[in-house]
């Protein structure tokens, strides 16, 4: 790909890639509240009484919880970024704290619904966003590598 003398790639306008950036934050904020709206329904919707819950059968709802949050993690954290910018360990540590709150909420609203709030679901969330933190704490400045690599 040619190069333009500024380093972005050759036809490739500041103003394009601010529009890029801003899609894909309105993209990935989206894909977040579809997240956040499809686990409550997932866990909040009542099960006719003669289906077992497909996940209480053995340990799969604990992988599912942990797999769940870990996915609301980087979700969320992608979003965060693509709006507002680059991250600080203070964003982390409120993703953590929000996320600790969204699991606890979680599990006991399941009682109005007839379904039992679990503690160790609760763990396995809280395991999900520490694994997803990890992952976007790793993971991002080797993307933004890459990208930049691209670029010179």
């Amino acid at each position: 790909m040619l190069k333009s003398p500024a380093g972005t790639p050759s036809g490739v306008t500041p103003g394009t890639m601010l529009q890029t950036l801003k899609r894909a934050a309105s993209i990935a904020r989206a894909a977040t509240s579809f997240l956040v709206v499809v686990l409550f329904l997932c866990t909040h919707l009542r099960l006719p009484f003669d289906m077992p819950d497909p996940f209480s059968l053995s340990h799969n709802d604990k992988i599912f919880h942990t797999i769940a949050y870990m996915t609301l993690a980087l979700s969320s954290l992608i979003s965060w970024e693509l709006t507002s910018g680059w991250l600080q360990p203070q964003h982390f540590f409120l993703m953590w704290l929000v996320g600790i709150a969204y699991g606890a909420f979680d599990e006991i609203t399941q009682l109005p619904v007839g379904r039992t709030p679990d503690g160790m679901d609760w763990l396995c969330d809280i395991v999900g966003l520490v694994v997803g933190l990890a992952i976007f704490r790793v993971a991002r400045p080797l993307v933004y590598r890459l990208l930049f690599a691209q670029n010179n």
